[in-house]
């Protein structure tokens, strides 16, 4: 244990120093992805306050008609930095403060999967070092600041580790193996891209060990792992699979978040892994990762046969990784699903976990008596290494949270991208295709079909109000919200009854009621859907469940020693 705390400590260590930047108040935060981080927080932030949890519709964005990204995008990078406004109002700090808690979650969790393969505190420490100071998670952390490619930096080495307790330990537990749930649910949660991907390798690694399946110890653990899995993000995955049945939206349109000219033109060149120019992307392999392959030659015939397996794996799929990368790879010709990837430069990541595991493997064995002494030279030099990349780095700002709060409103003027609806991917495509409509249109309720006169109304965030009279048969309305599922319509009719109503979408993309002509008075909310609800007790069960089944386990462990 008190090895565990040193080491713990010195992962510490390198988070703060690869976190340094951070604490410019000039670091440009808002490049690229950021600004859209800071908007989605600070949407979210506003959501909760407005008593509407989980906080799903983002009601001040798209000029105040609603946008929601925590139906779609993967939600925990949006509820998780929430803990941080405890101690901060600030937007910006709270990003930053996330973005430390990411270095060193990464580096714990890459610490204990080297350790418990290799049975080595001074390997997993070194791996801890070579994969917090990995360059394209340099990028991902300044360059792109990709908050949650960031964050799924930390699960790939969980998912791993969850397998190999499966397919190698001798004494088949539930417990450990629960590891490879943490990890599938933590990256779908962060990046389902990256999670398919994840999904893709972690198959080809059950292949490899495809005889280990004749144990039915082994098979119960990956079905109990697969059903936890499932139950565990049922509340993320079954609304979004529910709102792609329910209509176009633009995320879901083929082509639409996959552009094959973006994809080719964002391939990595060769030189990229060797050598950074200034203000490009740091998609380098590292000096010392590249020593440490080198050094395979050497190690091959030593490494230990209990995670031989694993070893070539990694060492095989870390390469393969980089080579498909490259613009010599015609990714271009794969199938769509593969290419949601978006930029080949994302692989990197998975090449910077495998190859971090491997180097680590390899310099442990090639230097005699590999201590603490040695983990602090190889550290120092793969921190020397990354300090010229500092050039790279953005301090000119051209955003302030103040700017972007409470939203940045869509105008005619509004190009492409736009921050914090992003390129309005979570958008129907009928809202999509009628921008102008947004931007011109009023906030208040419209009178689509037949007649009836609108009166006394009162919008607050997803809640509204309002009165009707001289309603004509077959009346519709529609609100000035955009079409999500999960409004409730509640009437009042001239006999006071209270009556529901479904919505449905207009030809604009907006909310649209059908409504009786003795309705007096109309109430909105957004409350979410029936499955939406079932979800989240579903998702909330199982994570109550396993947390009890870990206190009682870890309970009766003790007593029995």
């Amino acid at each position: 244990m008190k090895n565990k705390i040193i080491d713990y400590i010195i992962i510490l260590v390198f988070s703060l120093i690869v976190s340094i930047p951070l604490a410019s108040k000039d670091l440009n935060v808002y490049t690229d992805d950021g600004i859209q981080h800071i908007a989605r927080l600070m949407g979210t932030y506003q959501t909760i306050t407005e008593g509407e949890f989980p906080p799903v519709i983002m009601s001040n964005f798209c000029n105040g008609f609603g946008y929601s990204w925590n139906i779609f995008y993967s939600p925990l990078t949006a509820y998780i930095p929430m803990i941080f406004c405890i101690f901060t109002n600030s937007f910006e700090l709270i990003l930053k403060l996330f973005i430390l808690l990411c270095s060193f979650l990464t580096g714990i969790a890459m610490y204990e999967f080297t350790k418990r393969v290799t049975k080595n505190r001074y390997a997993g420490l070194l791996a801890s070092a070579i994969y917090i100071f990995a360059p394209y998670r340099l990028t991902d952390m300044y360059m792109r600041v990709a908050i949650a490619e960031l964050a799924s930096f930390i699960f790939l080495p969980i998912l791993f580790h969850g397998l190999y307790n499966i397919f190698n330990c001798e004494e088949k537990s539930i417990r450990r193996s629960l590891l490879l749930t943490l990890g599938a649910v933590g990256l779908i949660l962060t990046h389902i891209t990256i999670a398919m991907y994840a999904a893709i390798f972690s198959f080809i690694y059950l292949i490899i060990n495809i005889k280990k399946l004749k144990d039915k110890k082994v098979i119960k653990m990956l079905v109990i792992n697969i059903c936890l899995i499932l139950l565990l993000t049922s509340f993320y995955l079954l609304p979004l699979l529910e709102h792609k049945m329910a209509t176009d939206y633009e995320v879901f349109r083929p082509g639409r978040m996959e552009r094959t000219e973006e994809l080719i033109r964002n391939k990595v060149d060769v030189i990229d892994l060797i050598k950074t120019n200034d203000h490009e992307l740091i998609l380098e392999i590292g000096l010392v990762t590249l020593i440490g392959l080198v050094f395979t030659l050497l190690t091959y015939n030593k490494i230990d046969k209990k995670y031989n397996k694993l070893y070539w794996f990694s060492f095989i799929t870390g390469i393969c990784c980089i080579i498909i990368s490259l613009r010599i790879f015609p990714f271009e010709k794969l199938p769509a699903i593969l290419k949601m990837i978006q930029f080949t430069f994302r692989l990197l990541e998975f090449s910077s976990f495998f190859l971090a595991f491997v180097v680590s493997v390899n310099y442990s064995l090639i230097i005699k008596n590999f201590r603490l002494r040695d983990v602090f030279v190889l550290s120092l030099l793969v921190i020397l290494l990354v300090v010229p990349l500092k050039k790279n780095l953005n301090y000119e700002k051209e955003w302030t949270e103040e700017r972007l709060w409470p939203a940045v409103s869509v105008t005619k003027n509004t190009g492409r991208v736009h921050a914090g609806c992003a390129t309005f991917e979570y958008l129907p495509s009928k809202a999509f295709n009628n921008l102008d409509y947004i931007v011109n249109r009023e906030n208040k309720v419209y009178v689509i079909e037949g007649n009836a006169n609108i009166s006394e109304e009162n919008k607050n965030g997803t809640n509204f109000k309002f009165k009707v009279s001289n309603v004509s048969e077959n009346a519709v309305l529609e609100l000035p919200y955009i079409y999500y599922l999960g409004y409730q319509i509640e009437i009042e009719e001239n006999n006071g009854n209270i009556q529901k109503l479904d919505t449905f979408e207009s030809n604009n993309g907006f909310v649209a009621i059908k409504i009786p002509d003795n309705t007096v008075s109309v109430r909105v909310n957004y409350t979410g859907t029936v499955l939406m609800k079932i979800t989240y007790i579903i998702s909330g069960i199982t994570f109550l469940g396993i947390l009890v089944y870990l206190v009682l386990k870890t309970y009766s462990n003790r007593n029995k020693e």
